[in-house]
């Protein structure tokens, strides 16, 4: 069983492959972080407090396939 320790985009495609079996590992969403629940702005970098990672306002969701999208809406403003 290939544990996808490489993974590589496609031209013009979006997400990431394994090189060696070549299975779709990684996939990206049309919607960006800022509008998730899980994103919270820092006085330094913004964070996913669901993934514990680095991530930009304006950076699309990227999630493993096996797992699906962590993303969720923010409640709205009133």
């Amino acid at each position: 069983m290939c544990k996808h320790m490489i993974t590589q985009g496609k031209e013009n495609e979006l997400g990431s492959w394994c090189v060696n079996c070549g299975e779709k590992v990684l996939e990206v969403e049309w919607r960006v972080c800022r509008h998730c629940v899980h994103f919270k702005a820092t006085d330094t970098i913004p964070i996913c407090t669901k993934k514990f990672m680095a991530v930009l306002p304006d950076m699309h969701v990227t999630y493993y396939v096996k797992d699906g999208s962590c993303w969720e809406q923010q409640p709205c403003q009133k």
